[in-house]
């Protein structure tokens, strides 16, 4: 019945759960028949206060015989009887004093007749009516012990009847307690055992897979619901797992083609990190990386480098009349025409906006560096074809050379940047730094 660990686990829990219930209630009932005990004993206690003080304003009476301790003692028996009328509604035990108080009620009246009709004076009294006082005297006495030991019956019966009634409720309390506890621990018992044996079974197949043995499997005897399941599983995975082995070469040639693919993905990520996204030229941090291997090669083999510093004229133009997909339709066409323009050792970068850097490598002087700029400003004045549109934007560059100029790599640039501003002052013209033509138009610190 029982032969899931669920099924275990919700009987233990339901069964924990009876068991504090029960152990809660066994308890708001003690304390409730201590709460029911404790008023019915303060009821005794105050109506035994006024059993005394019954008895002490009667001993008045009898001592002094007046009207004023006759009317005490009228008072005490109504106060007495209205607290008989009051407790008797709460508890079923009191009907004997209120049959006494009755009686003692009915004593009063006739004492007071007797009193009335006689005469009766605290200096003397009628003869006759001596033997009939003294007999209500004697009953007054009675009734009032009676009335006491009847209080104390009743106090021993509530005191009795309170020790059975816990005594029972302990009683059933034990006894829920001890089923509850047994079929806790034996539930808890059943599925330690029974856990423990399909962990064991289970671990015993994990290790010869893990060994080598595809053959494995897991025997589904005495095992819980769960346990089965994945004995279950397991042994359709093994299965599977036998028909699906691959050969050591199928493993390697497998191996090769991630690994090929790791490295066409690498090669991409490097390709990204170091190119500009819209022109697929080297951004800024390629560049310097790449001017400065230039450079060093340069050092070891007496070569020379050319840096243009190209910025497009009228871009800004174009770009606000025709929106900024035109701008970057420029951009593209303007990256393949440097591209087009330089040879295969030298290499172009993109810094930002519209502004373009080209470096001349390996040049064993600098002949080439008018030519070649010429050649990139009429490259890059040809219109470009945009949506129906003929867009034509021009360019001013500033060239710097190594080593003529500076070996620092940070100040080649910076020449070449303040040389283009220097063209930029005669649209669509190259202004070179250290060519002897062009040397009126650079400022002093350039030649």
């Amino acid at each position: 019945m029982l032969n899931s660990l669920f099924k275990k686990l919700f009987v233990l829990s339901t069964t924990t759960l009876i068991l504090t219930l029960f152990i809660i209630v066994s308890f708001i009932r003690v304390s409730a028949e201590q709460k029911k005990t404790k008023i019915e004993l303060d009821q005794i206690i105050d109506l035994q206060l006024s059993v005394d003080l019954l008895r002490s304003q009667l001993w008045f009476f009898l001592q002094f015989g007046d009207e004023l301790s006759l009317n005490q003692v009228e008072l005490a028996q109504a106060e007495l009887s209205v607290k008989l009328a009051k407790y008797k509604k709460e508890s079923t035990q009191l009907g004997n004093i209120q049959r006494m108080n009755h009686s003692l009620n009915a004593l009063l009246t006739k004492e007071i007749q007797l009193y009335t009709e006689e005469g009766i004076v605290s200096n003397g009294k009628a003869p006759e009516s001596i033997n009939s006082i003294g007999f209500l005297h004697s009953r007054y006495n009675m009734i009032v012990q009676n009335m006491t030991e009847e209080l104390a019956y009743v106090h021993k019966s509530v005191l009795n009847d309170n020790t059975d009634n816990v005594h029972n409720v302990m009683t059933y309390a034990a006894a829920w307690l001890i089923v509850c506890s047994v079929l806790v621990s034996a539930t808890a018992w059943l599925i330690l055992f029974r856990f423990k044996a399909g962990v064991e079974a289970m671990k015993k197949a994990i290790g010869d897979l893990a060994a080598g043995k595809l053959d494995s499997k897991v025997e589904v005897i005495s095992m819980d619901a769960e346990f089965r399941e994945m004995a279950v599983f397991f042994n359709d995975m093994t299965h599977t797992l036998r028909d699906t082995t691959v050969t050591k070469q199928e493993l390697e040639d497998e191996v090769k083609r991630q690994t090929k693919q790791l490295m066409r993905k690498q090669e991409q990520l490097i390709f990204l990190s170091e190119h500009d996204p819209l022109t697929n030229l080297m951004n800024r941090r390629a560049f310097d990386k790449a001017l400065e291997s230039a450079i060093v090669k340069a050092n070891r083999s007496n070569c020379k480098l050319a840096l243009f510093f190209i910025d497009l004229d009228e871009f800004k133009s174009v770009n606000d009349t025709y929106g900024h997909d035109a701008g970057d339709a420029i951009l593209v066409e303007v990256s393949k025409r440097i591209l087009t323009a330089v040879r295969e050792s030298d290499f172009a970068c993109r810094l930002g906006g519209d502004e373009f850097v080209v470096c001349l490598d390996l040049l064993h002087d600098f002949d080439i560096v008018s030519e070649k700029s010429k050649q990139l400003l009429e490259a890059i004045s040809l219109p470009i074809e945009f949506n129906g549109h003929k867009l034509k934007v021009g360019a001013s560059i500033g060239v710097s050379y190594f080593p003529d100029h500076t070996r620092n790599k940070e100040v080649l640039v910076n020449l070449a940047d303040e040389a283009m501003y220097c063209a930029k002052q005669i649209v669509g013209s190259a202004c070179y730094d250290g060519q002897e033509s062009e040397t009126k138009r650079l400022p002093r610190q350039y030649g």
